[in-house]
């Protein structure tokens, strides 16, 4: 088979090449043309990030287009061309790819061109993508760990949704990451993280640093329960009432003190 002989037809006529030849010139122009590296966790969750086939292929186009360059910013009618869809199919595809935040457009100044240009950005894809790693990664500590109160997928993905939804936006690794560590490393109960975040978010301050020290004060006082957290708050208010009240004692006193003072000539006289 080596030695067989290919013959092929082009517009001067008929050509003939080596089997052995063809092949390598095939794989040579192959790799040559460029390829697309794809994560093989956009694969495994396309499904379910909303995305379905169509939407994948459009993505996986534009990625294409974002790798190989130069071009970065493909019309709807270069993209039809690819595509068994029409141009009009293509701009609701994207428009739904952007309300599902999977994309978005970005501005950035091109100093070759000396010109601002617009491409597709990936960063909210990747942010999804890192929440479903992130749920994945809580599957597989939840089937390595033998102990009692493991953490389910379904209750970390509400964890990741509880946070999301107060801070007003998609979570970054270290924080989807913090969250898992929380409920893993330092053994805090679900319920009682969500405490902490409500207790953050009443005092108007939303970031993990200060939920954290929250969560750090109620262990150092052995807290574990919401409702041991209502008692602990209630028993604060009592401490910082009789601190008041201390406080205020002393400089009632010294008020007095000063009034006798200044008026003790008038009622020795």
């Amino acid at each position: 088979m080596n030695n067989a002989t290919i013959y092929m037809r082009n517009s001067r006529g008929v050509v003939s090449m080596p089997e052995d030849n063809l092949f390598l010139k095939f794989t040579a122009e192959i790799f040559m043309d460029g390829t697309v590296n794809v994560p093989s966790l956009l694969l495994k969750s396309y499904k379910k990030m909303g995305l379905n086939e169509t939407e994948l292929v459009l993505l996986l186009h534009l990625w294409s287009y974002q790798q190989l360059g130069p071009q970065q910013y493909p019309t709807p009618q270069e993209l039809s061309a690819l595509m068994t869809v029409d141009n009009t199919r293509i701009q609701s595809l994207l428009a739904g790819l952007m309300e599902k935040k999977i994309i978005s457009i970005e501005r950035l100044y091109d100093p070759a061109q000396k010109k601002w240009i617009d491409r597709f950005s990936f960063s909210g894809l990747f942010d999804k993508l890192m929440e479903h790693w992130a749920l994945l990664k809580a599957q597989e500590m939840e089937n390595a760990s033998s102990q009692e109160g493991r953490l389910p997928a379904e209750v970390a993905q509400e964890l990741f949704r509880a946070f999301e939804e107060e801070f007003g936006r998609l979570l970054s690794p270290f924080e989807s990451h913090q969250i898992l560590e929380w409920c893993y490393e330092d053994k805090h109960l679900p319920e009682l993280v969500l405490e902490a975040l409500r207790k953050a978010s009443l005092r108007g301050i939303k970031n993990m640093k200060y939920i954290d020290s929250i969560l750090k004060d109620w262990q150092k006082n052995n807290v574990r329960t919401v409702k041991e957290v209502e008692e602990y708050e209630k028993q604060f208010q009592i401490r910082q009432q009789l601190r008041k009240k201390e406080t205020k004692a002393p400089a009632v006193k010294e008020e007095i003190k000063r009034k006798i003072e200044k008026y003790k000539d008038v009622y020795m006289s």
